[in-house]
């Protein structure tokens, strides 16, 4: 019994990358985010004095490295409640310059020591998959 269920493991990273697949499910999929990501993101540039186009620029250009990257579009799901803390208390782009590069940081220092890898492990995907949502 152990032998069949150490067989049944799925590995913590595919061995091989995907294709990336691009049809008409994924062209209307890729604005499907549009409706809420621009109206905040534009705000958020308002509100911290930040150059508008500039900030566009790099989402849209970090989405697209993103997804290609991982063979899959990644959400933004902290965009919401980041963008109503930015909008309501007037944060300073330096602030934000800060955060971005501390929780980058912490990202690449969690990959590098292996940390992630464990995390992924002793996470359920249940507490992923809702947070996701």
């Amino acid at each position: 019994m152990k032998r069949f269920l150490a067989s049944r493991q799925e590995p913590a990273f595919p061995s091989t990358r995907p294709a990336i697949r691009f049809d008409r499910n994924e062209l209307s999929g890729a604005f499907g985010d549009m409706g809420t990501d621009v109206p905040l993101i534009i705000g958020v540039a308002l509100a911290s004095h930040l150059d508008g186009a500039s900030v566009l620029i790099m989402f849209g250009a970090m989405q697209i490295l993103t997804g290609l990257a991982y063979r899959m579009p990644m959400p933004v799901q902290p965009l919401k409640a980041m963008a109503a803390i930015v909008i309501a208390q007037q944060t300073a782009p330096e602030i934000l310059y800060g955060a971005g590069i501390a929780i980058g940081l912490t990202m690449l220092i969690l990959a590098l020591s292996g940390a992630l890898t464990w995390l992924a492990r002793v996470v359920p995907k249940s507490v992923v998959r809702g947070i996701q949502f």
